[in-house]
């Protein structure tokens, strides 16, 4: 049976100090930045550039995305981040990014689903009229549950505004600050005491710049669910799965001075 080589991108990147958190781990904020930087790497080796999209009308936006998390990298740490998309399906395309360690040991998996908008119109297109070769893959069999699990009796956190330093070069919050404001509403005692283990987030609403976003959250299952919205419409949504603390777990954490 002839079997099909995968077309994947790969590139190095080190833990950076100004992403790393009080455990010297790298956030995850910033773990999602970085699978969004290769993303966009691996469309531009591929000639699908800034110039590409504009002359198309077309951009792509992340509708979901979960990750699955062994070990964060820690401040300074060198790690390969892999990445490979499938064809588009009912308008969305998969992506697949694993990090991994200098001993090529997973750290974590992420499942992020990609749709195409028509940037004119801002319709949601079911998949591109271009094609780009040895880009996409027919299949990756691999994948995360992409379901949030909510919460009930939801507790107010306060409201955000979508300021300069939240949004990003399309005018409104960044998908990985939504993470951040996520992460900012748990309780600081869960992060001091447990490891985040996995999380999943959905994107509903776009908060542009300048505008306000409500949050509320919940304890949920082994984690905790954080909603937010804008206009009374569910703008993101985001479940925290937390697991032991790494000392109890056997994770050893490498820490770098």
């Amino acid at each position: 049976m002839e079997t099909t080589e995968r077309l994947e991108y790969s590139e190095k990147m080190t833990a950076l100090d100004g992403d790393s958190d009080f455990r010297r781990q790298l956030k995850p904020s910033a773990l999602l930045r970085y699978v969004e930087q290769i993303s966009a790497d691996h469309a531009r080796a591929h000639g699908m550039d800034y110039q590409f999209f504009q002359e198309r009308n077309n951009a792509f936006l992340v509708a979901k995305t979960a990750v699955q998390i062994t070990r964060r990298p820690v401040r300074s740490e060198e790690f390969t981040l892999t990445t490979a998309c499938e064809v588009f399906r009912k308008g969305a395309m998969k992506r697949l990014t694993t990090l991994t360690d200098a001993e090529g040991n997973r750290l974590a998996l992420v499942d992020c689903r990609w749709m195409l908008v028509d940037t004119q119109t801002g319709r949601i297109l079911r998949g591109p009229s271009w094609t780009a070769e040895n880009f996409q893959n027919e299949s990756l069999p691999e994948e995360l549950p992409q379901l949030v699990h909510k919460g009930k009796d939801l507790l107010p956190a306060g409201e955000w505004t979508a300021r300069y330093s939240l949004c990003d070069l399309n005018g409104h919050i960044n998908n990985a600050v939504y993470l951040d404001i996520a992460c900012d509403v748990i309780p600081m005692e869960v992060w001091q005491t447990r490891e985040l283990k996995f999380f999943s987030i959905k994107y509903h609403r776009e908060v542009p710049m300048g505008e306000k976003m409500e949050l509320f959250y919940a304890p949920v299952e082994q984690g905790w669910y954080v909603l937010g919205r804008r206009e009374e419409h569910a703008a993101f949504e985001c479940y925290l799965e937390f697991g032991a603390p790494a000392e109890e777990n056997g994770q050893v954490t490498k820490i770098k001075n």
